[in-house]
């Protein structure tokens, strides 16, 4: 059964899935956040221009090269961070759309 998605509760699963990971506990707490928030509004902005909102194909990786260059451009001082960051954050999604039944797998 497809759930309506949340941008709230979106928001806690991917938070919660990165904590359980661990790897991102170095970071300020309110610096992992403005990571997070920043890159659920470019993942949005990205959807929007490739009109995956509206039903066209979610390219993966044209997602994580638009995604990885804003947010290294968006956080110079963690830089070296980024790369994983984003693709953990595209799991995390993935994992929270496909909890709530918003995915069609081809």
């Amino acid at each position: 059964m497809e759930q309506e998605y949340s941008k709230e509760n979106a928001r806690a699963y991917i938070k919660q899935r990165f904590m359980e990971q661990g790897d991102f506990l170095i970071l300020k707490e309110e610096v992992f956040d403005r990571m997070l928030d920043r890159v659920m509004e470019l993942d949005e902005a990205f959807m929007e221009s490739s009109g995956a909102n509206d039903g066209e194909f979610y390219d993966d990786d044209k997602a994580f090269d638009f995604l990885f260059t804003e947010m290294q451009k968006s956080f110079e001082e963690q830089k070296m961070y980024c790369m994983r960051f984003v693709e953990d954050y595209m799991d995390y999604s993935e994992g929270y759309l496909d909890s709530i039944g918003a995915i069609e797998w081809d």
